[in-house]
Parts: C-alpha cells; sequence; structure tokens
C-alpha cells in the first residue's frame, strides 16, 4: 500500500511540473491578427526587395496606402491560433488573387519566418 501511494505521489509531483512546460508549446502559436501585424511590419522593413511591387511607395520607403495583409490558418489549430499561416499583402483596391502571397511560420517569443511564395499582378 505505501508503495503504491509513493509511486502514486511521484507520478503525481511528475504531472505538476510537466504541465508548466506544455505551456511554452502554446506560445508558438499566433493568433491571425498577430500574423497579419507581423508580416505587415517585415513587408515595411523589407522595402528594396519590394520595390517594383507596388506595395511599397520608392519616395517614402512605408507601406503604400491602404495595404492590407490577410492571413489564414492552416494546420491544427489551438484555439483560435495556429502555428502556420498562408498569408496576402495587397492592395485595398485589388483583383482576384492579386497580390504578394507569403508562407508564415511561428516561432518561440512572438518571432516568425515568413518565406515569399509568389507575387501575383493581376
Amino acid at each position: 500500500m505505501r508503495r503504491r501511494l509513493a509511486f502514486l505521489s511521484i507520478l503525481l509531483a511528475t504531472l505538476v511540473v510537466v504541465s508548466p512546460t506544455q505551456g511554452g508549446v502554446r506560445a508558438l502559436a499566433h493568433s491571425r491578427k498577430q500574423a497579419e501585424v507581423n508580416v505587415l511590419g517585415l513587408v515595411a522593413k523589407r522595402w528594396k526587395a519590394l520595390r517594383g511591387t507596388g506595395l511599397v511607395n520608392p519616395r517614402t520607403h512605408l507601406l503604400a496606402d491602404n495595404t492590407e495583409a490577410v492571413c489564414s490558418g492552416r494546420g491544427a489549430s489551438r484555439g483560435k491560433r495556429f502555428q502556420r499561416f498562408v498569408c496576402v499583402v495587397r492592395p485595398h483596391v485589388h483583383h482576384g488573387r492579386q497580390g504578394l502571397w507569403l508562407r508564415y511560420r511561428a516561432l518561440a517569443k512572438g518571432r516568425c519566418k515568413v518565406t515569399i511564395v509568389v507575387f501575383r499582378r493581376t
């Protein structure tokens, strides 16, 4: 009986210790809003590479007026959060699938990795 009680208490102690570390895994998921803000910030920082796209004002090196980012989560959701997104950055008035298409992956500590997929003009 004492052996089982000791084993049970050790098991419960490890569960209590393991539970907070699983919260760190949830931190890898970002909300859609956070992904969209991160993508717009990244596009603004990389204005030299995106000069010809029309998303960045060549004179001021800022995002053009009414530029929008729309992200949709991919894979398993964690509530309203996802680890991966597909995002499109485009002017407010656009045609069809026009815009800069990106892959977004959430990393630890609020960071992200963004890869350009394609730029569609029309």
